[in-house]
């Protein structure tokens, strides 16, 4: 750990300005169907597309000795709709964080906001069970609008429970829900290069650190810098055949809001914050705040490349003060 951070958390414990209750035992556990294990890394960074480094934040996979280390976003949660479902964080010595699995909705003893329940040093086992199919995302809920913008969140995605009368390997967004062959997940983020360099408990203990104040410089998708590297990056650049279904999960991780333009293509929206729309709606472009979730159909009629772009608003004037982009390339 870099040392000056070390001096710099040691002396905001002593000043005991961060404290909050221990967590106890996870009340209520019983044996999961499935459980994921996660730890913190604080010294990770992307390469931004002119050459500056920037430092993040966020969750490695720890479970059956792996190490993703320094993955941004963090590696995804897959589960199952239905599944009891164990998320076990370990936290090293000296630093306080938590899981929030956003919009899963569970007790909350378990529901990861530590100002509410209880912040993590040390281990705890988080138990939830997801209803709802559909697109949503964790993070860490400590000193929230920092660790959020350090990059402390990942994909969860929950799977409709297979359907033995569908087609072996059909994909549905939801039980129900319109199929698919091609899955992208774009979240899509701003950065202010300046508060990337403030401490985890920054603003935590009183005073004006500049949380109020967010001036981002880049503007990523999926962890890839969207000026020129998202354009083509595997993972977030879509590749598909004329004749497949295109099922697009977007996830607003910014502050700022944002407007998702398809290039042209005309996406059916069928799913919204994790809950199927009754009526899906034909769009060309979609504007969202934080937090939001759009699960996303689209259907290419013609081959060609198609460029997406998400634009980032300025609260209060609505000016695009940055642009992210990437493509759908149909052959």
């Amino acid at each position: 750990m870099n040392q000056n951070l070390f001096r710099s958390q040691t002396m905001n414990q002593n000043q005991a300005c961060y404290v909050y209750p221990a967590a106890p035992a996870t009340p209520g556990i019983v044996t999961p169907d499935v459980t994921f294990y996660r730890s913190i890394y604080m010294d990770g960074s992307i390469t931004m597309d002119d050459g500056k480094v920037v430092t993040v934040w966020g969750f490695t996979d720890n479970a059956n000795g792996m190490n993703n280390a320094n993955q941004f976003p963090s590696p995804a949660i897959r589960v199952t709709e239905g599944q009891i479902v164990h998320t076990v964080l370990n936290v090293p010595q000296m630093l306080i964080h938590t899981i929030h699995h956003h919009g899963i909705e569970p007790a909350w003893q378990n529901d990861g906001v530590g100002h509410i329940s209880w912040d993590v040093q040390g281990t705890y086992t988080y138990q939830w069970k997801p209803a709802h199919a559909g697109t949503y995302f964790y993070h860490c809920h400590t000193n929230t609008v920092l660790h959020a913008e350090m990059g402390m969140y990942g994909p969860l995605i929950v799977d409709p429970v297979p359907n033995p009368n569908d087609p072996a390997g059909t994909k549905r967004a939801f039980d129900g829900g319109p199929t698919y062959d091609v899955e992208a997940i774009w979240a899509c983020d701003e950065i202010d290069p300046n508060w990337h360099t403030l401490p985890w408990w920054a603003g935590t203990c009183g005073g004006n650190v500049g949380l109020n104040n967010l001036q981002p410089k880049y503007f990523i998708i999926t962890g890839v810098d969207g000026a020129k590297s998202a354009l083509t990056a595997p993972g977030v650049a879509v590749k598909m055949s004329l004749g497949q279904t295109l099922l697009v999960r977007y996830i607003q991780a910014g502050y700022f809001p944002q407007k998702i333009t398809f290039g042209g293509l005309t996406a059916t929206v069928v799913a919204s914050d994790g809950r199927p729309l009754p009526n899906p709606v034909q769009v060309q472009s979609i504007q969202a705040c934080s937090a939001e979730r759009y699960d996303c159909i689209i259907k290419p009629t013609k081959a060609g490349t198609y460029t997406v772009q998400i634009q980032h608003l300025h609260w209060i004037t609505g000016a695009v003060v940055g642009t992210a982009k990437t493509t759908i390339t149909v052959s």
